[in-house]
């Protein structure tokens, strides 16, 4: 009980964080959103009304309690460029942010753990100098140039895929693999060294010795591996929620990303802080989950935290 409430308290604490972050650094960056909103030929006068509309006219602490007390109320305020609440345009842009990358996470940590078991079992031969290669490959792409690479190959060159579409399987499928190339390498060489790792102590001797054949013990190893490998893939998690931004961008996906990247561009505080708090919250459930995983796989981490 002890161990859930410590969990429960750093989770609370990253959020108070994150959201007390992107507040202070909203307010730093040069610009004033009231400027671009109404135009650089607007009165001062007409500044100051919308400002006070806003309520950007008071002192920054008070600002700063508002937005926290909204917060607290699931009240995080109104677009200033939209006019709508911004919980109800993240709730309309959520749904393509969590397919992708939900759909990617899955894939990543199924074909990285297939990919690094297989180059393990097969080390110093071909099929792992191919896998090896083809990560180290993968992990020399960014994201921002692997999706133009992949644009061309499989929606130019052979078009067989759509490039700026929604709604439908195939309109997925470019976006996840610009996620799913990098993240399962990541996965496949961390999979591959705690296996070899694994593998050389000697409670493997032992279950050979009482005549345990190749694929159980093989499976055994595996097991013991996974809280190392969803370790790293909740670490990778963020990079993952940066890249659905990137990949949502230039597929022109209506998802959180494109609806970030246009509302930093606009300077639209409610709903930059807002989809940071989303993405944030998403960010600790998915942590929070893989701790509870990792501590159904192996009682000794439960007993540690």
């Amino acid at each position: 009980m002890a161990s859930f409430v410590r969990k429960l308290l750093y989770i609370a604490l990253n959020i108070f964080l994150a959201l007390s972050a992107i507040f202070f650094v909203l307010r730093l960056t040069p610009g004033d959103p009231i400027e671009r909103i109404l135009g650089e030929d607007a009165s001062q006068e007409e500044l100051q009304v919308y400002r006070e509309e806003l309520g950007l006219h008071k002192p920054i602490h008070l600002q700063y309690i508002d937005y926290l007390k909204g917060f607290a109320s699931l009240d995080m305020g109104k677009s200033f460029y939209q006019k709508e609440s911004v919980v109800t345009l993240i709730k309309k842009h959520m749904s393509p942010s969590i397919i992708i990358a939900f759909s990617s996470l899955s894939i990543s940590l199924v074909l990285g753990v297939f990919l690094g078991v297989l180059s393990a079992v097969y080390k110093s031969q071909k099929a792992d100098s191919f896998i090896r290669i083809f990560t180290l490959l993968s992990l020399s792409f960014p994201i921002f140039s692997l999706a133009p690479v992949l644009t061309l190959i499989f929606a130019i060159k052979l078009q067989w895929l759509p490039v700026s579409e929604w709604g439908e399987l195939k309109h997925l499928v470019l976006p996840v693999m610009t996620l799913v190339f990098p993240l399962s390498s990541i996965l496949a060489r961390v999979t591959r060294n705690k296996f070899l790792e694994e593998k050389s102590f000697p409670w493997v001797d032992v279950l050979k010795a009482k005549g345990l054949s190749h694929i159980p013990i093989v499976l055994r190893v595996v097991k013991v591996c996974l809280p190392t490998v969803l370790n790293v893939l909740a670490i990778q998690l963020s990079i993952v929620l940066a890249g659905t931004i990137i990949t949502e961008t230039i597929f022109d996906i209506p998802g959180m990303g494109s609806l970030l990247f246009e509302s930093i561009q606009n300077r639209d505080y409610p709903l930059v802080q807002a989809a940071v708090a989303y993405s944030t919250l998403i960010y600790m459930a998915v942590y929070f989950l893989i701790d509870i995983v990792n501590a159904k796989i192996d009682p000794r981490i439960g007993a540690r935290t």
